[in-house]
């Protein structure tokens, strides 16, 4: 790894020595003013660019400027409000100039579902995050760097596991079963994001969105509204990303390579006990309890030993202190690089890209190793037929390990105790009766995932007649999942070998699009534009579940020829198909360029619902005043802009699994019963299933002061969900499987959210701030008949409960410590203190949902220079821990906190944690997993997400160097975090069970590895 260093180091000297020299090339001095061409008056810090550089000066308060250019370069005049100017020098020396107030932004062209309006034409709620912004960020996967950059965009990021997905709210949770993720669209097609197509195998949820470079992504544009989502119909209830990559841009062709090379490591570490803390809490529980002696240790002794075997198992345990932590973590390297090429004429616009890249994470084996290559390529084959062709190819490689429940770093927290040395005297590892080692286990096991992602389009633009334009065209994505895991015949506890398993999922998905979009005007004042379109997309996954060979010694991707052995299981499935047809269509009008109307339409084809509700419709209407338009507002000083914005429509979610409306049932052969095959039902059909339907509506304001050095933006919205899609417990004497998919609930959103941009500075040093924060309130209102019981959020105590948000906590509550005897005291429904701890007294405990969330980016720029630091917040929302209730409860087999040192030891005491006991008796309890709200804590967080400095080389060094231009960054990521929250992590996403899990349980954490705080240094050159 130091020779990476050593090299970028070699190349930064020598950038560094050929700046220096370029300071003694001849220049002119130049001065001038600038003013506005309309009043004349002088405008202050305008910013003066030599082209093709990042050199330059700024205009002063009196609009004055001088700087120092060579014959034949090129200034570039530009300030906010106003259009660039440029002007090349000859012999110039003074330089008066005059700039025109920018009209044109209203015309600016915006890239929408199907199509593209002109700013003037929006009507909702688009945020846009540039390409550059995501690439210069390190995270698992692209969609993480959205955090902090929209208004109303919760991302909760991964964890620090290499690859993991990050969990995205746009305007809040309306979905229990179904899905709540938004739709994801790349160029145009609504591609595969779901992380449970291989089901929970532990060690974190394969998450597809991964394979995507973000080096190849030009924009990403968040849909929140009605009016923006609309046209997605069926499927755009939570909120539409919108990925458009890299095309071809018009020129020469130029070369861009970057490459990032850094470090990671843990946000915090776990103060998980030593074996001196450990031995002392373990006997202090053991005495409490009436022991004498020394206290049996798990993994060495029992209760039943002797006093005599006890004591000198204590005294050898004694000799060990094991950081398991220490030795499941390490440093992670992360590498990776990128070229490109983009070139056009007017006949063909090209960009071809490829990247590697191997991305270490602190966990000991756990790496993912990703190479992409894409190619777009636009071509006109007529004046009026132009062909657009993209192809994207991507192959990931995960390493994975155990983490959180499965072990590795998990076990660290837990069962592998500090009185366990990690070999044995002879070098073999060794082995407490209970196995907990995870340096063994990682040892006997290999866990590894490969996919394969390949996606194309092409589409043709036809325009037959003046206004008039017609596509067609079609998008293909094709994934592969390969999950492969062997384990040892020594883990596996067996005689043979070891046994490899293979789990294979293969999607085959693709759309058919056809729009006419015509546009025309009546009179100076109107103008229209319709768009039709038609749409069909079909998905399929094929595939198999658990093939299994025994008696080998590698995994199955080490020896192909397994797949011609005998193996067991694996059958494979198929049946997985969704089909999807649509009819849609969008008008707009606009009246004298400042009175804007829209409305959408869409019908909706569906084969995952049952007969009786298989087709749906979506409308949608929007109304804009562009306020600064008109004559009273037009020449105003203050008020550059002012849009006035309201929305109302329909949408649906349908993002759930195939054939759940379907009655199944199983064939069992003979000797099923009575030495007979018999048939029994499975899954209790729903012909009424249909699709969640969202009932939204959003107003706005925009608005731009003085020339738009601040812009601000405020929306309120409502979203109405009924028809909520759950996965519900049926009666057992129905006779089927206990789940069954139904329409239930209704579940409202509403909220506000607020976002403001600010250039402080424009001089020499340029300052700017953006801060947004939104606020959601989120309630069950209804499900049906159904009670609280009838959906859980997996192996976790979060319920759907009316009057309560999305995923609430129901638990049993905490009182206090007994300050007489240092028993725990709970409260029972009514209220009244107990010192039995029972389910049965569970209620809702604690908010999941925060308060608000937001962020603080600023940006500075001084000459060459540039910094970016941007703070994400989190203000609210509750985190249950449920790693503390054996990490802080009864003295377990686990392993135990330094909390839990503020205990009580003796009556009078006020503690934090009750007396220590190896009895769950002494709890109230029968199980050492008591849930109750001590495990609930405030998860409010500030976090420094990233602080990035960069330099840019100038334009006499980068002509020697034949560089079109040049830049070095180092980049900090999670470098501080601000929180009361006692646990690793305030920001929790961690290996989900399903949808239903993901929708209820987002603020649970269960021994979950903490994210990465890295350090990156950066190169980008073009040439």
């Amino acid at each position: 790894m130091k020779s990476y260093y050593r090299l970028i180091l070699v190349v930064l000297l020598c950038f560094v020595l050929a700046e220096g020299n370029s300071l003694f090339a001849q220049q002119l001095a130049v001065k001038g003013t600038v003013t506005d061409a309309t009043d004349e008056s002088p405008i202050p810090g305008v910013n003066i660019l030599i082209k093709g550089t990042s050199t330059g000066a700024f205009s002063d308060f009196d609009g004055k400027f001088n700087i120092k250019v060579e014959k034949g370069q090129v200034l570039v005049f530009s300030f906010v409000g106003y259009e660039t100017l440029e002007m090349e020098i000859t012999n110039q020396t003074v330089l008066n100039v005059k700039l025109d107030a920018n009209i044109q932004q209203l015309d600016e062209i915006v890239v929408v579902g199907y199509g593209s309006l002109t700013q003037r034409e929006v009507t909702g709620s688009i945020a846009r995050v540039k390409g550059q912004e995501l690439a210069e960020v390190p995270t698992p996967s692209f969609e993480a760097a959205l955090q902090g950059q929209a208004a109303g965009v919760q991302v909760i990021q991964g964890s620090g596991y290499a690859g993991s997905g990050s969990v995205i709210r746009i305007r809040g949770a309306a979905s229990v079963s179904a899905s709540g993720d938004p739709l994801y669209v790349v160029d145009g097609l609504p591609v595969t994001s779901d992380q449970f197509l291989t089901g929970n195998e532990g060690a974190f949820n394969t998450n597809p969105l991964a394979s995507l470079n973000p080096n190849d992504i030009e924009d990403i544009k968040i849909l929140k509204d009605a009016s923006a989502v609309g046209i997605y119909g069926s499927r755009a209830a939570n909120g539409v990303v919108f990925v458009t990559t890299k095309r071809g841009k018009s020129g020469k062709p130029k070369f861009t390579f970057s490459t990032r090379h850094g470090v990671s490591q843990p946000v915090a570490k776990a103060k998980m006990l030593n074996t001196a803390q450990y031995l002392q809490l373990r006997q202090e529980a053991w005495e409490n309890d009436g022991g004498t002696g020394a206290v049996y240790l798990p993994g060495y002794t029992s209760a039943t030993d002797d006093a005599a075997t006890r004591l000198a198992a204590f005294e050898k345990a004694s000799q060990v202190d094991t950081d398991w932590w220490d030795e499941t973590t390490r440093v992670g390297y992360k590498q990776d690089y990128n070229l490109s090429m983009s070139q056009g004429t007017d006949k063909l616009k090209s960009y071809v890209g490829a990247s590697y890249s191997n991305n270490e994470s602190y966990l000991k084996g756990n790496k993912l190793e990703r190479f992409t290559a894409r190619a777009n390529l636009d071509y006109a084959l007529l004046s009026n037929l132009d062909m657009s062709l993209g192809a994207s190819f991507a192959r990931m490689v995960n390493h994975r390990v155990d983490a959180a429940w499965t072990g590795g770093l998990g076990d660290a927290m837990s069962e592998a105790l500090p009185i366990y040395p990690v070999y044995n005297d002879d070098g073999s590892f060794f082995l407490p009766s209970n196995k907990k080692n995870p340096l063994w286990r990682g040892a006997n096991k290999t866990l590894r995932t490969y996919q394969t992602t390949a996606m194309g389009n092409l589409n043709f633009t036809y325009r037959p007649v003046k206004n008039l334009t017609i596509k067609v065209g079609g998008n293909y994505e094709y994934l592969n999942l390969k999950d492969h895991k062997w384990e040892s015949g020594e883990l596996l506890n067996t005689t043979h070998k070891g046994t490899a398993e293979l789990d294979q999922d293969e999607i085959n998905n693709y759309n058919w699009v056809a729009t006419a979009e015509y546009k025309f005007d009546l009179g100076a004042d109107h103008t229209f534009k319709w768009l039709l379109g038609h749409e069909y997309q079909r998905s399929e996954t094929k595939g198999f579940d658990d093939r299994k060979i025994t008696d080998v010694t590698a995994p199955w991707y080490d020896d192909p020829e397994y797949e011609d052995t005998n193996y067991e299981g694996g059958t494979p499935f198929e049946g997985k198909l969704s089909k999807f047809i649509s009819y849609f269509g969008r008008l707009n009008y606009t009246f004298k360029d400042r009175y804007t109307f829209q409305a959408t339409l869409r019908a909706d084809g569906s084969s995952k619902f049952g007969d009786n509700k298989r087709f749906g419709v979506f409308p949608t209407a929007a109304v804009a005043w562009i306020v600064s338009e008109e004559a009273f507002l037009k020449n105003s000083k203050i008020i550059s802009f002012l849009k006035l914005k309201s929305s109302w429509g329909l949408t649906g979610n349908s993002n759930f699994g195939e054939n759940k409306y379907l009655s199944k049932y199983v064939n069992q052969p003979a000797p099923g019963y009575n030495g007979k095959p018999i048939l029994y039902p499975e899954q209790l059909g729903n012909p009424d299933l249909q699709w969640e339907q969202a009932e939204n509506y959003d107003a706005g304001i925009e608005i731009g002061l003085f020339n738009d050095r601040i812009t601000s933006e405020i929306s309120y919205y409502r979203r109405y969900t009924s028809k909520v899609l759950m996965e519900v417990t049926l009666a057992p004497q129905i006779g089927f499987e206990d789940k069954q998919f139904d329409n239930v609930g209704e579940i409202l959103n509403e909220g506000v959210e607020f976002s403001i941009t600010t250039q402080n500075l424009t001089g020499a040093f340029q300052w700017s701030t953006t801060f947004n924060i939104a606020h959601n309130n989120n309630i069950i209102k209804s499900i049906g008949k159904f009670s609280q019981e009838a959906v859980s959020g997996g192996t976790n105590d979060t319920r759907v409960i009316p009057g309560y948000s999305v995923g609430t906590n129901y638990l049993v509550r905490f009182s206090r410590i007994d300050p007489e005897n240092g028993r725990p005291i709970y409260l029972d429904k009514e209220g009244y203190e107990t010192y039995t701890w029972d389910p049965a007294n569970r209620v809702a405990a604690g908010n999941i949902m925060p308060d608000f969330t937001g962020s603080l980016n600023n940006t500075f720029a001084y000459k060459n220079f540039d910094m970016q630091v941007l703070f994400v917040f989190t203000r609210g929302g509750d985190i249950f821990d449920s790693s503390s209730k054996r990490q802080l409860g009864v003295v377990t087999t686990w392993n135990m906190r330094e909390d839990l040192f503020d205990r009580w030891r003796q009556p009078g005491d006020q503690a934090q944690y009750p007396r220590l006991t190896l009895d769950t008796e002494t709890y109230g309890s029968n199980t050492p997993w008591i849930n109750t709200d001590q495990w609930l804590h405030d998860g409010s967080y500030m976090r420094l997400r990233r602080l990035s400095i960069g330099y840019t080389f100038s334009s006499n060094l980068l002509e020697k160097l034949k560089l079109s231009s040049a830049r070095v960054s180092l980049t900090g990521t999670n470098l501080l975090t601000f929180t009361e929250f006692p646990g690793l992590d305030p920001e929790v996403a961690r290996d989900f069970e399903h949808a239903t899990d993901r929708n209820l349980s987002p603020n649970v954490t269960y021994l979950t590895p903490p994210q990465e705080r890295t350090f990156t240094l950066g190169l980008n050159v073009s040439f």
